[in-house]
């Protein structure tokens, strides 16, 4: 409005002036320039006045779009953090107990695997007490169907289809029996094991046998504690080898030593009283 107002004034005073010039007897040309310097100075005002017009609608717009960004933004930010404050109590509130059990559930499972080691250490500590007598060849450890085993030829202790000991068979058992009297706190099953010649009764009773000779040895001879003993026979069927060959039948003819878990230690299980 304030362009206007100032065009409309400048084309007014150069209509007083073109009168008064022409009134006062002013050359043509003089007064053609003048008033051409006029009319150039009345535009460049004008133009000057609506730039600045425009810059001040500019300026405004700007300032009210900015505005209009920092509330929208404003807005944006605090709707996120509601959110986000929404979404951390839910995750409180669901993952307290989760965060109860995980805690829990790392007790439990650092008790288990202290448990582990204690077995692990129990079984270590058998394995090296038998090592001179492994790598002599006496015997072979392995751990087999769930059981650390020392296992002895059952050639080397019997003749073919008897169960009376071998004298040469006597000083490895009473080695044997100093190493198990080292080991009080554990328990061992001697197993016996036949070829599959044979009737499967006369296995069967060979097998038995054949066990029950060897804890009677180690208790009477060795001074093992009988508590800590136990006898079994299995005949013909845990074999270890291809009966098919002579080679497989020597070895599956074998008197084994089983250590017996101890589930109290394993499992964490109170004895009875």
């Amino acid at each position: 409005m304030r362009t206007r107002t100032t065009f409309w004034f400048a084309h007014a005073a150069l209509a007083i002036l073109g009168m008064s010039g022409l009134a006062c007897g002013i050359p043509q040309e003089a007064y053609d320039r003048d008033m051409a310097a006029i009319k150039k100075k009345c535009a460049d005002d004008a133009e000057a006045a609506r730039q600045r017009e425009e810059q001040q609608k500019a300026r405004g717009d700007a300032a009210e779009t900015q505005a209009s960004s920092e509330k929208e933004r404003a807005d944006k930010t605090t709707s996120d953090l509601s959110g986000t404050r929404k979404a951390l109590d839910e995750c409180t509130n669901k993952g307290g107990n989760s965060v109860k059990s995980l805690a829990s559930c790392q007790i439990e499972r650092a008790e288990v695997q202290a448990r582990l080691d204690r077995v692990s250490a129990s079984v270590n500590k058998v394995r090296d007490a038998l090592k001179a007598m492994s790598d002599a060849g006496k015997l072979q450890v392995k751990v087999a169907r769930g059981f650390l085993i020392i296992a002895l030829q059952g050639d080397i202790l019997f003749d073919s289809g008897k169960s009376k000991l071998k004298e040469d068979a006597k000083p490895i058992l009473l080695e044997l029996a100093a190493i198990l009297k080292s080991l009080p706190d554990r328990l061992f099953q001697v197993a016996g094991h036949t070829d599959s010649a044979g009737a499967e009764d006369l296995n069967w009773d060979l097998s038995m046998q054949r066990a029950l000779t060897v804890v009677k040895f180690l208790i009477k001879d060795g001074g093992v504690e009988g508590k800590n003993l136990s006898a079994g026979g299995y005949a013909m069927f845990q074999p270890v080898a291809d009966n098919a060959t002579d080679q497989g039948k020597q070895t599956n003819r074998r008197v084994e030593f089983l250590l017996i878990p101890n589930l109290a230690e394993l499992l964490n299980v109170r004895p009875s009283p």
